[in-house]
């Protein structure tokens, strides 16, 4: 790995550019999401007072699922040699993918203002002269650094992070479950409700699912004929371990304490108890883990901005992208946690099943040549009717009220009945796949005819 910038942006990475190891699929995964995003979950699971074991089923569920899908679209990226929302191309179209790769621009300045927040509320609650928009444009400036020299950089920052956070997490949730019987009030009160369950699950599944669109953006630098297995099981399994490591850290540190707001400056008080050593453990991590994750965020921010806008420079493309996301953080800033859940439940509605497509088209179809990226048809509708299709029958399933904080008062039917409950993107994923897979299976082949030259 290299210190220089890097010279590519979105185009195709050529075989004499390829370089890496899949063991930096486990770590960049496990560092990015030993994050504050992930401890915050935590205290929403305590909140639904679910007992233990229907807790755990609930936390090793969503986050194998959800590890599981970024494994396989991380697979994608030595075989194409592109980044995520570009591999989109040879599904959609390369006319017909502009909306998902704007509706990632957008989910990823979303994740990257509420990791600024994080950075920011640490450096405000450790030095409150520091004004918290003051703080939230210093994390930024960190981070984006890093993003711009790119690819090998963030690798190489990713690996030590998960050397240091996990040390990190680790005396964090030692500390979180060295007194037990502060669960005593929790288990005493626990009862099972099946749609307190599906929250569980959604919300678990939710976050991890979101780094979907990115899986390929760090991979497609690998020998294109590295193992897929190898890449799927390092990436699923440094993001499934590290999600349910942070969520078991948050809900214990709620359950020790009682306050369940997610807040970052909570982990640093409870931690502070046993001494200022430990206090200043809490506020490494949490800064630590909020530039893991926000790094990635604003890289493929600015490859998503370039797969909308293909004459602008990469550099370009970070400078805006830290621009507007710093000013919805600053916004965002005064009403944390409802800026979040509103956020991470309101990105699902458009990911599970863009992802549901690409996964039958590449594992079932095995449309492989990266050639389709920049040559494929201009729209390719099948995928796109199956996409709104499948989009179209989870509607009864959305909580729109709650994905949005109220300001959509939309509640669907199913979604209702269920107590609230919203899993229409488990709906939306099945249903975009069957119907892409059955009914378009055969046309959908013939469809493909590419003019190389």
């Amino acid at each position: 790995m290299t210190s220089v910038i890097e010279k590519l942006g979105i185009e195709h990475v050529p075989e004499s550019m390829r370089h890496g190891k899949t063991l930096y699929q486990f770590t960049l995964w496990f560092a990015s999401n030993l994050t504050v995003a992930d401890y915050a979950l935590g205290p929403i699971l305590y909140m639904l007072g679910l007992p233990i074991s229907w807790l755990v089923l609930a936390l090793i569920l969503g986050n194998v699922l959800g590890g599981l899908l970024v494994g396989l679209l991380a697979a994608m990226g030595p075989t194409y040699g592109y980044p995520q929302i570009m591999i989109s191309r040879a599904a959609y179209g390369r006319i017909g993918n502009l909306p998902f790769a704007l509706a990632n621009w957008i989910s990823t300045l979303g994740w990257f203002s509420v990791n600024a927040i994080i950075g920011g509320y640490i450096i405000n609650y450790i030095a409150p002269q520091i004004p918290l928009y003051a703080a939230i444009l210093i994390t930024v400036l960190t981070q984006f650094v890093i993003a711009l020299f790119g690819y090998d950089t963030i690798h190489r920052s990713e690996y030590v992070l998960s050397i240091v956070l996990g040390i990190l997490f680790a005396v964090s949730l030692a500390l979180s479950l060295s007194k037990p019987h502060l669960l005593s009030s929790y288990i005493k009160s626990a009862s099972f409700n099946p749609f307190n369950f599906a929250i569980a699950l959604a919300t678990v599944f939710s976050y991890i699912m979101s780094w979907g669109p990115y899986a390929s953006d760090y991979s497609r630098y690998l020998p294109e004929g590295v193992s897929k297995a190898k890449v799927i099981a390092y990436a699923a399994l440094g993001g499934l371990l590290a999600s349910l490591w942070s969520e078991v850290v948050g809900f214990a540190v709620a359950a020790a304490t009682g306050n369940t707001s997610g807040l970052p400056t909570v982990l640093v008080q409870f931690m502070g108890n046993y001494g200022i050593v430990y206090a200043a453990i809490a506020v490494i991590a949490l800064f630590l883990g909020a530039l893991a994750a926000n790094v990635l965020n604003i890289y493929t921010n600015s490859l998503s901005a370039l797969a909308i806008y293909s004459k602008a420079r990469r550099w370009q493309a970070l400078i805006a992208g830290a621009a507007v996301g710093s000013a919805l953080a600053v916004l965002g800033g005064l009403n944390f946690v409802g800026y979040y859940e509103g956020f991470l439940l309101f990105l699902d509605y458009w990911i599970t099943p863009w992802i549901g497509i690409l996964l039958v088209m590449f594992y079932v179809y095995k449309v492989r040549d990266w050639r389709l990226v920049d040559n494929g048809p201009r729209v390719i509708w099948r995928a796109l009717i199956a996409y709104i299709i499948g989009l179209l029958v989870s509607v009864p399933f959305m909580n729109l009220n709650a994905a949005t904080g109220g300001l959509i008062p939309f509640i669907g039917p199913i979604a209702n009945a269920m107590g609230g409950a919203d899993i229409s993107y488990f709906i939306s994923f099945i249903m975009a796949s069957i119907v892409y897979l059955i009914i378009f299976k055969i046309r959908y082949l013939k469809q493909i005819k590419i003019n190389y030259y």
